[in-house]
């Protein structure tokens, strides 16, 4: 018997993490037994296949006293990261937590059942994958595997310069995989010691419904998406003054997506936008809202004008139906966005090449059955969650085999 333990920053629990939902459904398949472990418990629990296990440890109790009775060897690998970090007290503190909580994980794992013949992965190349690379270095369990995505890869994109830890995180894991081909190579280039352990992993979508059958609409209303929350990291206001230098097409631009400068951006639209540009706010939703708003309506162009990230799902999501793309070259975008798919822009564009960008897509693009098709085609072949996940659940279960032995 097999088991899979799946570290979640929060899954099931919440809005957040929505990708997981597809990708659970095929790990449920390849391993015997799957539990998933959430760092935190906040909101409403989503529906998972059935026989999926939620447990939590309890990481109450925590001294001073426990952290340095839980220090062990392994804080050798944490001692440069102590002398790099800007606030000692603070990262003397999380080598003390990720102590404490690593014996209280090893006890867990024993009560559950979670230590022979299973195999642990974590969502995120976060704190828990420390926790786990305690235990692996003390040898109470026998392998473990982490994604890594974009906030949990990249240095740049942390104020510190750095991620903590991150040395002795890779001695310790079995394999990494990563999101994107940039991913990979960033990997190489920082921590080219453990590059064996590196795996070129892409998530996928599903979408079992051919995007192809809509004709184009006869109206001369275009529809534009953006779909993240609202952060100074993804630059929703430079959607916001692109829009406002076109003047001589009408607009539907319709946001999904929530955050701490939603209240900016809206009052922004307010002022800038002209009368023939409609802005609409969902707000965060469900990911099935979102993709029931793409199979319900013919949408003629996805923009993401992010300043980071890793290899955006919501961009999977609109080439899955056909729709072209507008993004900016940061992270792995480019390995999605490309001549097939839409028009991929330099990392830092001025609002009047974003608006010039997006009226080429609009002309060319956004209704020619043949270019749609081409995006389609291109999501088919390299973003198909069936394909992808497949794949990867193979790869888990290769790094399983020496389990048991």
């Amino acid at each position: 018997m097999t088991t899979l333990c799946l570290y979640t920053s929060g899954f099931p629990y919440g809005s957040g993490e929505q990708f997981i939902e597809t990708e659970i459904k095929y790990l449920v398949k390849e391993f015997d037994r799957v539990v998933i472990i959430p760092a935190n418990i906040s909101g409403p629990r989503r529906e998972l296949p059935d026989g999926v296990e939620i447990l939590q440890p309890e990481y109450s109790g925590f001294t001073k006293l426990k952290g340095l009775l839980s220090i062990g060897w392994w804080v050798l690998y944490c001692l440069k990261d102590v002398w790099r970090h800007p606030n000692k007290i603070l990262i003397i503190s999380a080598i003390l937590h990720r102590g404490y909580e690593a014996k209280i994980m090893d006890a867990f794992l024993k009560k559950h059942h979670l230590k022979h013949n299973t195999l642990h992965y974590t969502y995120w190349f976060t704190d828990q994958s420390t926790i786990l690379a305690i235990l692996k270095s003390r040898g109470k369990i026998e392998h473990f595997v982490s994604r890594a995505h974009g906030y949990d890869l990249y240095f740049e994109r942390r104020k510190e310069g750095f991620i903590p830890f991150r040395k002795f995180q890779l001695k310790q894991v079995s394999r990494l995989f990563l999101i994107s081909k940039n991913g990979v190579d960033y990997m190489k280039k920082k921590y080219p010691r453990f590059a064996s352990k590196y795996r070129l992993s892409y998530m996928g979508t599903e979408n079992s419904e051919s995007p192809l059958l809509s004709p184009p609409p006869e109206n001369n209303t275009y529809i534009v998406v953006s779909c993240s929350m609202v952060i100074k990291l993804k630059r929703i206001d430079l959607i916001v003054r692109a829009l406002a230098e076109i003047k001589d097409i009408k607009i539907r631009w319709v946001h999904f997506g929530d955050g701490i400068l939603s209240e900016d951006v809206k009052d922004l639209a307010q002022r800038l936008l002209p009368k023939n540009i409609k802005a609409e706010f969902k707000g965060l939703v469900p990911n099935d809202t979102v993709l029931k708003f793409f199979r319900d309506n013919y949408i003629d162009c996805f923009i993401n004008v992010s300043s980071s990230e890793g290899l955006p799902v919501s961009i999977m999501e609109a080439t899955s139906f056909g729709i072209p793309v507008l993004a900016t070259d940061v992270g792995g975008t480019k390995e999605i966005v490309n001549s097939e798919t839409g028009i991929l822009m330099p990392a830092s564009p001025d609002p009047h090449s974003v608006a010039n960008n997006l009226r080429l897509i609009l002309e060319t693009k956004a209704r020619n059955p043949e270019a749609r098709l081409k995006t389609y085609n291109f999501w088919n072949s390299h973003f198909n969650a069936k394909n992808n996940y497949i794949a990867f659940c193979k790869s888990l279960k290769e790094t399983n085999r020496p389990l048991g032995r």
